[in-house]
């Protein structure tokens, strides 16, 4: 039979479908690059490239066998965005500070807010707001002065920076083990069919076995690998949104309608979104029948993210956050000063 490209030489035969012809049986150096007309596709053949002579030198310099090299390539990722995890863990601490000394300052402007707007009516409590928030956003721009850390979403950037290269990864393994399908097709059972092109076929991974496993290019039929993947999941991104969760709903249960129970509403049901996505992933992992050495990768990765969030904040020094300070009521003349709340 021919293969696709001939037949697609065949079809658009022209005075160059012999080069296209010999092209198609040329040898092919491990080391070649390809060039591509596209930049976009030239940067994400360039990262795949790099992607799988990172794998192939663990796993030489370390002599250790494809089903224990894959997820030691994955930790040494993981390993190497230690510095990113340190400025974000750094800045959520800060602002944590700052958060907890702001809640004792609302509780002293809202004393404040009645004693100036004393009238029990709609009005008046729509003025006693909006007079709390310009006092906390006055003293949250004064504290922002002395306290210098990363923003919001400056952190949001940082900490799914990571993910380009988690895709990258997974999508390498699963070329070597010479899954031919796209990202798109191994979900849908669409048939399409990636560049084989870029990244070379491993043969050890059809020819090592590790564990129960005969080969690390099929499937577990056992569900172990996908499951042991779920459970790994599920505790990481407990440590990440499951404690906030609980916390939330409580605050929202006792929340009175209005923008900021709103805006707690849709913090909690995101939080909630991403405790799903754990589970969501082992089984389109199991849909697509991934290859074990992916799931390989995947449970490198993920298992060195559980274990170096927690060292990170013992390790490098970034306690617990304290509790909120208690903040006094400033004294009018002839008051004494009291505490908030």
């Amino acid at each position: 039979m021919l293969s696709r490209q001939t037949l697609r030489c065949v079809q658009n035969a022209s005075p160059r479908a012999g080069v296209c012809h010999s092209l198609s049986h040329s040898p092919r150096s491990p080391f070649a690059r390809p060039f591509h007309s596209s930049r976009p596709n030239h940067l994400v053949a360039e990262a795949l490239h790099l992607s799988e002579a990172a794998f192939q030198q663990v796993h030489a310099l370390s002599g250790l066998s494809w089903g224990l090299s894959i997820p030691l390539t994955a930790a040494i990722f993981r390993l190497a965005w230690l510095p990113v995890l340190y400025v974000t863990n750094k800045a959520s601490k800060e602002e944590q500070k700052l958060a907890g000394i702001l809640k004792g300052w609302r509780q002293a402007y809202q004393s404040r807010a009645v004693m100036k707007y004393p009238a029990g009516t709609d009005d008046a409590a729509k003025k006693a707001e909006a007079y709390v928030q310009t006092q906390l956003n006055a003293k949250l721009k004064d504290m922002r002065k002395h306290t210098k850390y990363l923003g919001k979403w400056s952190r949001a950037a940082l900490q799914v920076s990571f993910l380009p290269i988690w895709f990258i990864n997974a999508d390498v393994i699963r070329r070597m083990s010479g899954d031919t399908r796209t990202a798109l097709s191994v979900f849908t059972k669409m048939g399409q069919e990636a560049d084989t092109s870029i990244v070379s076929i491993e043969p050890g991974l059809q020819n090592e076995s590790f564990l129960w496993l005969s080969n690390l290019v099929e499937f577990d039929q056992t569900w172990g690998l996908p499951l042991f993947f779920a459970a790994l999941s599920g505790a990481s991104v407990w440590q990440i949104v499951g404690k906030d969760i609980k916390k939330m709903q409580s605050k929202v249960t006792g929340m009175n309608r209005g923008e900021a129970k709103t805006r707690e509403l849709v913090t909690l049901q995101f939080s909630q979104l991403i405790a799903a996505s754990a589970f969501v992933f082992p089984l389109l992992i199991i849909r697509g029948e991934l290859p074990s050495a992916v799931v390989l990768y995947m449970i490198g990765s993920v298992g060195t993210q559980t274990i170096q969030r927690p060292f990170v904040k013992y390790a490098l020094g970034i306690k617990p956050p304290t509790d909120k300070l208690e903040t006094r009521i400033p004294k009018l003349k002839g008051e004494k000063e009291t505490a908030a709340g």
